[in-house]
């Protein structure tokens, strides 16, 4: 799942692309998951408008419109924006250059799409098809519970120990559990949290009161130093997310722990272990991780 740096780093490429571009046309394919409108009515809302600018709260990406509406697009497990020159055959979308990274087949998963004045469009990839797309008027933006509800953002200046450990000390659970808990922090996902959680020693089952205030403040530190880094990196592509120029992000190379099941650790050497928590897996070194 596309986490804060992949959110940022897609926000970052379009806003460098879209902002002050009228919207010509939308294309939805008939399984495309939107809230709020009929499907011609949504088109109608969008078409015409102009892209004024492109924010986030945590993974779900905000594009706002000149009539004061607000496209909000999760992306889920596997979804991805793109951005480029698309050409439509039947319900078949892609780029007319044959060696553009826009046409990786990790991108041809495409159920949703923006026409731009500038002939090029931003699309929605996602082969489970588990993307929400939602049209909303910008001012109500904050009545959809989850964004509500949202956790501190690790990289604003709200990010302080107090505001973190306020939040975290509520709940008695696993902390890898709680580092995926969206109203506690947000963006955060499996990459990052089983990153955090190596680069601070402590294993992901350990329960939160148990954590001592050195490790508490370990966690606090390595979650912005993390996601920064990714975010130079533009992010993650441990399967089938892709950057808007249809390129791969390259922290992979830098990953300590996560989807290295049975490898050896980088630091001590010894097979990594993965469990799961709460059906979420968790991939961490019982040497290096107390």
């Amino acid at each position: 799942m596309p986490e804060l740096p992949e959110v940022l780093t897609t926000i970052k490429h379009l806003s460098d692309q879209v902002l002050n571009q009228k919207i010509t046309n939308v294309w939805l394919d008939k399984n495309t998951k939107f809230d709020n409108f009929t499907k011609a009515s949504f088109a109608n809302n969008i078409k015409t408008t102009t892209i004024i600018a492109i924010s986030n709260i945590g993974k779900y990406i905000l594009i706002h419109l000149s009539n004061k509406n607000t496209l909000i697009i999760h992306q889920k497990i596997s979804g991805h924006l793109l951005y480029g020159h698309f050409i439509q055959t039947k319900n078949h979308w892609k780029n007319n250059n044959p060696d553009s990274k826009l046409n990786d087949p990790n991108n041809r998963f495409i159920h949703f799409a923006l026409t731009l004045k500038n002939k090029n469009a931003i699309v929605l990839s996602d082969f489970r098809r588990l993307s929400r797309i939602t049209l909303i008027p910008a001012k109500d933006i904050l009545t959809i519970k989850p964004l509500k509800q949202m956790g501190i953002d690790p990289l604003s200046k709200n990010w302080t120990f107090d505001n973190f450990t306020q939040k975290l000390l509520t709940h008695n659970v696993a902390i890898k559990k709680a580092l995926l808990m969206q109203n506690i922090v947000s963006g955060l996902g499996n990459i990052y949290s089983d990153e955090v959680l190596f680069k601070s020693h402590v294993r992901p089952t350990r329960l939160i009161k148990t954590l001592t205030k050195t490790e508490l403040k370990s966690i606090f530190k390595y979650i912005p130093l993390i996601l920064k880094k990714a975010i130079i990196l533009k992010g993650t592509t441990f399967a089938t997310y892709r950057n808007p120029d249809g390129n791969p992000g390259s922290f992979v190379k830098f990953l300590n722990v996560y989807g290295r099941k049975n490898l050896p650790c980088k630091i001590c050497k010894n097979k990594l272990e993965s469990i799961k928590i709460n059906n979420r897996s968790a991939c961490y070194c019982k040497h290096c991780q107390k």
